[in-house]
């Protein structure tokens, strides 16, 4: 029988055999490395401790062994109790027993991260760089039982055999049916984590679009696109970095052309996106062609500039990529490079709020009509979108 417990600075390891009492007298004369516990610990003369008295917690007649040493909050373990070759910190609070170390099929856990290179662990604690008390506890949990290895191992052999030897059981089936019964394992909850933070978040976004929605005449056209992609970057977080004025080579008339902001994705792939300040009367017309209001000569001309940038763009192909990442594969984070595979647009521009129920439904035929190339958002969709994220994350930290 193995236990463990605290005495002064020292983390115990008490061992009892189940038979034979003295068998360990005679190895621990020497220094070797004793196996026990199906060889996941190891003891030695050096750590045994035969003057130790903790009969107040039981186990009288048995052999206690130093196997962690507390430093600060933290005991460090005895890299040749574990048969580890980096050193093992784990926090006080820690619950200490046999599983903390042994897994259900006797597998040595921490001697199982010998092959992963770092020359130090630490679990549980304050520290930042800990593996943390939850996670450490979760792991534990999913390590397989016996029973799991072994219906495993059945439908190996079962998928293995079944074409060449007949037999009316199919363990793959059983096992498949198995895992998918068995309760799956949670770890954090994000929202619940993260929820309050990023209602917060998205409320200051919300309310920085409407102050600048109402002092729109104040900012200058550069200004303005700057802090704008700064938001748009915000509800698209899968974009790690926009460009402003990217260039295109335009092949057809023989020189650059400037995208408002080229918008680079975590790998690599690129959109473009044309900002324009709002206006009134830039969306569709008040007035009826054929009894549709159809789109007004400044969507229609962001529409077409942006959709020649896109052709462009792609024609520039492979060589576009290599003076793009020369140009700005700096600003980029390590590892993620420019790469133009069929980009999409974005144009952003006018105000929908005053728009009739006929205007809003054209107006949605005409950006359905794009949605295969490019987006089409006014600024009260941004205000939208913005609001129904920040509502929706207030709810969810209510909830959680």
């Amino acid at each position: 029988m193995i236990d463990f417990t605290r005495h002064e600075d020292k983390l115990i390891m008490r061992y009892q055999p189940e038979r034979n009492e003295a068998w360990l007298v005679e190895p621990l004369q020497r220094d070797d490395d004793i196996p026990l516990s199906s060889r996941t610990f190891f003891v030695r003369q050096e750590i045994y401790r035969a003057d130790i008295d903790d009969s107040d917690y039981g186990m009288d007649a048995c052999y206690r062994f130093i196997v962690g040493q507390l430093e600060g909050e933290y005991y460090r373990m005895d890299r040749r109790f574990l048969g580890i070759e980096y050193d093992l910190f784990m926090h006080q609070s820690l619950a200490f027993k046999r599983t903390t170390f042994v897994a259900k099929t006797n597998l040595a856990i921490f001697r199982g991260f010998n092959n992963y290179g770092f020359e130090e662990l630490w679990i549980g604690g304050d520290r930042p760089d800990a593996l943390p008390k939850p996670v450490f506890e979760e792991m534990l949990d999913q390590f397989p039982t016996t029973w799991e290895l072994k219906r495993y191992a059945n439908a190996r052999v079962s998928s293995i055999i079944r074409n060449y030897v007949p037999h009316e059981v199919d363990f793959e089936e059983k096992y498949r049916s198995y895992m998918e019964r068995k309760q799956s394992r949670q770890g954090f909850q994000p929202l619940e984590v993260f929820s309050d933070y990023e209602a917060e978040k998205y409320s200051d976004l919300l309310e920085k679009l409407k102050d600048m929605l109402a002092q729109a005449e104040g900012y200058t056209e550069v200004q303005w696109q700057a802090e704008i992609i700064q938001i748009i970057q915000l509800l698209y977080p899968k974009y790690v970095h926009a460009i402003p004025e990217a260039p295109v080579r335009d092949s057809l008339a023989g020189k650059n052309r400037k995208i408002d902001f080229m918008l680079v994705d975590a790998s690599g792939y690129v959109d473009a996106v044309e900002l324009k300040k709002p206006f009134a009367e830039c969306i569709v017309t008040n007035n009826r062609y054929r009894d549709n209001h159809v789109p007004m000569r400044e969507l229609n001309g962001t529409v077409m500039q942006l959709e020649k940038y896109l052709y462009h763009l792609n024609r520039w192909g492979q060589q576009g990529e290599k003076k793009l990442n020369e140009r700005y594969g700096d600003q980029l984070p390590d590892g993620v490079a420019i790469k133009v595979v069929n980009p999409s647009g974005m144009i952003i521009m006018g105000r929908d709020k005053d728009l009739t129920e006929d205007q809003r439904n054209d107006f949605e035929v005409i950006r359905r009509k794009y949605r295969h190339v490019l987006e089409i958002m006014t600024y009260d969709d941004m205000l939208r979108r913005l609001e129904v994220i920040r509502n929706q994350l207030k709810r969810d930290a209510d909830n959680g």
